[in-house]
């Protein structure tokens, strides 16, 4: 297991998740087996760290043919939760980049307002930065 520090993105997102979480809820309850809470906790890295897929929502699943999402179980200040990387199957790009952790959970993650410090753990030894 490792550990990692990030602070929550002070610009945030532009809501493609909590649409995608809203209008297709039965592939990420398919996906993880919970219900999630719509839309995801950006956590900036400062380094690139490419996802571990455990699963993924294949595309065409919510209407996004052309990019997969790959899910990383995951915990964030001890709340199990998933990171979740967005996929081009054509170029393997996609989302925010691997120094911002796109996080989702079953709840809402208390006290991490804009700028906030949260430590993410992944479940895998091999930390290469």
């Amino acid at each position: 297991m490792i550990f990692l520090k990030g602070q929550v993105d002070k610009v945030g997102g532009v809501g493609h998740f909590r649409q995608r979480m809203t209008n297709f809820p039965e592939a990420f309850k398919r996906a993880t087996g919970e219900e999630l809470f719509k839309g995801t906790l950006n956590v900036n890295i400062n380094r690139q760290l490419p996802v571990r897929e455990h699963f993924r929502i294949r595309g065409t699943e919510i209407n996004e043919p052309e990019q997969d999402l790959l899910f990383e179980v995951c915990r964030i200040n001890g709340i199990w939760a998933y990171r979740i990387r967005p996929y081009n199957v054509n170029t393997g790009s996609g989302g925010h980049g691997d120094h911002i952790l796109e996080i989702a959970c079953s709840q809402e993650i208390p006290n991490v307002p804009h700028g906030s410090l949260v430590e993410i753990a992944l479940f895998r030894n091999d930390f290469n930065l």
